[in-house]
């Protein structure tokens, strides 16, 4: 299981998740004589308080912690492997439509932080992972033709 590249694939999109969670994405940074806020996947902080208005960034990435688990324990089968996959790849871009209406409808000026690269990357590596899931299962059915 574990010596399979598309579970080291999956393992490494988990670690940049679990860091991304983490990690703040953003600062906004007042325009007027307010203090600056941190964004971080859970809340938005300020001198003043939190506010929980990015708290489904948090939920969002934590959904595809246990789906990347259950796929790389689904290991025998491979095409609801890829099908987790997909799963991951579909709420890593419902993370970016959320941020990208965070900061679009903020009256701040966003900053992002190099944390906000993290999940694209590990829908990268989902991406690449489904491919060499999918390529298993093309060597599995061409060795099940030869018997």
């Amino acid at each position: 299981m574990i010596q399979r590249k598309q579970t080291l694939f999956m393992l490494a999109a988990l670690v940049l998740i679990i860091v991304c969670l983490c990690l703040p994405v953003a600062t906004l940074v007042a325009q007027s004589m307010d203090i600056d806020s941190q964004v971080t996947n859970l809340w938005i902080r300020n001198k003043s308080g939190v506010s929980f208005t990015s708290s489904p960034l948090f939920l969002i990435l934590l959904l595809t912690c246990p789906l990347t688990l259950w796929a790389i324990f689904k290991y025998h089968h491979r095409l609801f492997q890829a099908r987790l996959c997909v799963a991951n790849m579909v709420l890593i871009v419902a993370w970016y439509a959320y941020y990208a209406f965070l900061c679009l409808t903020s009256t701040a000026v966003v900053k992002p932080h190099f944390s906000s690269i993290l999940p694209i990357v590990a829908a990268i590596l989902y991406f690449v992972a489904r491919h060499a899931i999918l390529a298993d299962e093309k060597l599995v059915r061409a060795a099940d033709r030869v018997r």
